[in-house]
């Protein structure tokens, strides 16, 4: 199957096939298959002074497809997947599926209004061609198809032809095909394929087992499921179903994470919760002046210092300053009277 590209390129070539390009990228667009950038390059295309002639029914309908803000956003499947002819080696199939499947997730997977059932039926067809590459390097198809279009030249084992300059490694030995699959198992599971229900009864994991061990083109069409549910996958939100309620949460969450400050700062505290504050901290005051720890703190020596300058105060804290003077006037000359029976000692 011709991907958008390929479309875009007959599409300016003009034509018949230009015409029929066109409407398949409109159709692929109303199922959700084209982009929304895709199908403005369509119109850009299809509205030039030298094709717009041939293309008038088509622009009308990509006219009103763009107006009406339904066209998708995210882009068909083979759009996203590599040329795997030109993988060459089946040992390194599966570290590669898995790595391109992360480079590709978001477009592939990660878009608002994507139901589970079109997420699942794309990652399916994403992994197909890895596993029908995987199936011609195993089994030895591909290195007897390059052979016969050419003289091959073995280097070391390996299989090539002047004519692609693509050099394949051999096939893979039974110790090798049930390690490489394994390694496919591994990472089939961290892709989420063991979500995966066929209409026929298997597991994710079992179609594409079954995809990856089959070794004709035949085998491989009955292996491949025709429908594809993924019951226990999310659906992404639509643009128009996102809750008010999260966007809300999102922002709180965002203002609350700058230089890790919480969200209400103690200086935005109501008034009832600083009052309760103010007379525990009153209430502290009081326990403390009614005995002493037998230390002059900082707050007394401020009374003090009031005292001794005149300044009118409670009797409270007249009270606490007297006697912490007192203890302080004893301790010095308690302190004096030893350091004087030192020194005649001496």
């Amino acid at each position: 199957m011709a991907g958008n590209g390929d479309l875009m390129r007959s599409l300016r070539a003009g034509g018949g096939g230009g015409v029929a390009a066109a409407q398949e990228l409109l159709r692929r667009a109303r199922s959700g298959a084209v982009s929304t950038a895709e199908l403005k390059e369509v119109q850009k295309v299809i509205t030039s002074p030298e094709l717009r002639d041939a293309f008038r029914d088509v622009a009308r309908d990509v006219s009103s497809l763009l107006s009406s803000g339904s066209a998708a956003v995210f882009r068909d499947v083979s759009s996203l997947t590599p040329d795997t002819e030109r993988l060459t080696d089946a040992r390194t199939l599966p570290e590669r599926f898995l790595a391109d499947l992360k480079l590709v997730e978001q477009d592939l997977l990660n878009h608002r209004g994507m139901t589970k059932d079109q997420k699942a039926a794309r990652a399916f067809s994403f992994f197909e061609a890895y596993a029908t590459r995987f199936s011609q390097l195993a089994h030895g198809t591909a290195q007897a198809e390059q052979a016969a279009k050419g003289a091959p030249q073995e280097d070391g084992g390996a299989f090539a032809t002047s004519a692609t300059g693509l050099q394949l490694a051999p096939p893979l030995s039974e110790p090798e095909l049930h390690k490489a699959l394994g390694q496919f198992d591994k990472a089939l599971k961290r892709a989420g394929f063991e979500a995966l229900q066929t209409d026929d009864g298997r597991t994710g994991m079992e179609a594409a087992r079954q995809l990856l061990e089959a070794k004709t083109k035949e085998a491989q069409q009955r292996a491949r499921p025709a429908h594809l549910e993924a019951p226990t996958w999310k659906d992404n939100p639509a643009p128009a179903e996102r809750s008010l309620k999260a966007d809300v949460e999102k922002e709180r969450r965002a203002i609350g994470a700058i230089d890790g400050k919480p969200l209400i700062q103690p200086h935005l505290r109501v008034a009832g919760t600083r009052m309760e504050e103010q007379e525990a901290a009153q209430k502290k005051d009081r326990t403390r002046s009614a005995g002493t720890d037998q230390v002059l703190g900082g707050r007394m020596w401020w009374n003090v210092m009031h005292l001794l300058r005149g300044e009118e105060l409670d009797d409270v804290a007249r009270k606490d300053a007297m006697t912490q003077l007192a203890i302080a006037a004893a301790l010095i000359l308690l302190f004096s009277g030893i350091l004087v029976g030192i020194l005649v000692w001496m």
